[in-house]
């Protein structure tokens, strides 16, 4: 019989090479990891183990969402531990946004301020969930907040977000933000936002 701990999946996550596909499939295999473990993992000083515990946190919210999933992944975040945006970026939409669609935004404009970049970054991240829905308007007011921020650890993110709502959501609308506050991001992640814009108007917007 398989154990099933902290120390198992570390094991197991040892025998491969340890990127995201690889954390994947050990997830997929500890599904059933119980969530005192899972927190080790999570609270680990290996960075796999912290890759490992965030595709868990997916897994368990797919399952059966659980706004304690969303305190369990915004805790390790507002505590510095994740180093990686990969992070964030695989889990900030599911756990954080998904939930908030069709209701309060307030716990998004709330991670805005905080002194942490990753979880600023989470902020962001999460507003793919809105965008994905077509509503421009909730990423745009969060990008609107940060986009005078230096970290790169947040501009990437604001880029990328930028770009998807413009894809997803209304094309209008990004031109006309970017129109108003492009001028403030940094040149890589203009061009992120304004990658799938007709030639004209992203030559244009990028000038």
């Amino acid at each position: 019989m398989q154990t099933c701990d902290a120390e198992a999946v570390l094991a197991a996550l040892a025998r491969t090479p340890g990127d995201v596909a690889a954390a994947r499939r050990v997830a997929r295999q500890f599904a059933d990891l119980d969530a005192g473990e899972r927190s080790a993992l999570l609270w680990s000083e290996d960075p796999g183990a912290r890759l490992v515990a965030v595709v868990l946190l997916v897994q368990a919210m797919r399952a059966r969402p659980d706004a304690e999933l969303t305190d369990e992944f915004l805790a390790a975040a507002k505590a510095e531990r994740f180093d990686d945006t990969t992070l964030v970026d695989l889990a900030a939409e599911e756990l954080v946004g998904a939930p908030l669609v069709g209701g309060s935004t307030g716990p998004l404009f709330a991670l805005v301020k905080s002194d942490v970049a990753m979880v600023r970054r989470i902020a962001v991240v999460a507003t793919l969930a809105f965008a994905k829905q077509g509503d421009a308007e909730v990423p745009l007011g969060i990008v609107g907040r940060l986009v005078r921020e230096r970290s790169d650890t947040v501009q990437s993110a604001l880029g990328w977000v930028l770009r998807e709502t413009g894809k997803r959501a209304s094309e209008p609308a990004l031109v006309a933000f970017l129109e108003r506050h492009g001028r403030f991001l940094t040149p890589a992640a203009r061009a992120t936002a304004t990658e799938h814009l007709p030639p004209t108007e992203r030559d244009r917007l990028r000038a």
